[in-house]
């Protein structure tokens, strides 16, 4: 059962990410001023699948969260980012570097060593105010995001940032949904939680948007998959009180860092010219 729930975490980032490069390969219908010409419904297409893709990705994380916690599902973001920078060279012509192959390495590891310290055990239900002071944190955020006292890249990254925390949170909510009703769907329409989620699934995305707007997807990807990862997993231990092994959380960091060498290393010259709005 753990092996396929370590799978289906797989899948479901690989899927995610494929739907975040498409969505950003069509993001040029947004905005776009004129006539829907044929380019504008090609793009409009394109984003649409990124769309729906992306959001499928919640139906594997699902069933993986009955086996696994927070903090092992969010981790396999870090395959994600794999993804996400082979298929940026794929389908949107960004340039790749010789050192995302060793950071790629560093993160499959990491991910294996995540899993395979992580002990079976059941969590304790989530912890009510932890859970909500969690939920609060990314909104003290977005006022900068939204002000006009920094630059195109920090406002980038701080929607980056609150996108990936909005992200974990996903995964948060979709726990406490599991442990109250397993995977009796019918069920979370009764819990308060099921609307959070959506509201977290909406910020996530909206924010997302945002930070594609203002720079190129190999910087703000990169942060939002950190923040997706390490969020939750700061959530698994103060909301549902799960121990994390010392080897986890060298992992969970490794991934982390890997991330964050993929994004210091970007500058301009690695991405693709940017759609244009007129």
């Amino acid at each position: 059962m753990r092996i396929a729930a370590f799978f289906l975490a797989f899948l479901a980032y690989t899927v995610l990410a494929a739907g975040l490069v498409l969505m950003k390969k069509g993001i040029g219908w947004l905005g776009r001023k004129g006539p829907k010409d044929l380019a504008w419904r090609k793009d409009l297409g394109v984003w649409a699948a990124g769309f729906v893709l992306s959001n499928s990705y919640i139906v594997p994380v699902t069933l993986a969260l009955r086996s696994l916690p927070p903090h092992v599902v969010a981790a396999f973001a870090g395959w994600g980012v794999v993804v996400l920078i082979v298929l940026s060279r794929v389908w949107l012509g960004e340039r790749l570097r010789l050192s995302d192959a060793g950071y790629a390495a560093a993160m499959v590891l990491a991910i294996a060593l995540l899993g395979l310290y992580e002990r079976p055990g059941a969590a304790r239900a989530a912890d009510p105010s932890w859970l909500a002071e969690a939920a609060a944190f990314p909104f003290v955020f977005l006022p900068a995001a939204f002000s006009g006292i920094f630059g195109r890249r920090a406002r980038g990254f701080l929607f980056a940032a609150v996108s990936g925390m909005s992200t974990g949170l996903i995964v948060v909510f979709m726990k406490v949904l599991v442990q109250f009703f397993g995977t009796r769907v019918g069920a979370y329409f009764g819990s308060p939680h099921l609307y959070l989620y959506l509201v977290f699934s909406l910020l996530a995305f909206i924010s997302l948007q945002f930070a594609y707007k203002l720079d190129t997807l190999l910087r703000t990807g990169p942060v939002q998959y950190a923040a997706s990862i390490i969020y939750p997993a700061l959530c698994s231990v103060l909301v549902f009180g799960n121990h994390v092994q010392p080897v986890q959380v060298t992992a969970i960091l490794t991934i982390v860092l890997a991330v964050g060498g993929i994004l210091r290393r970007r500058g301009p010259a690695d991405a693709a010219p940017a759609p244009a709005v007129s």
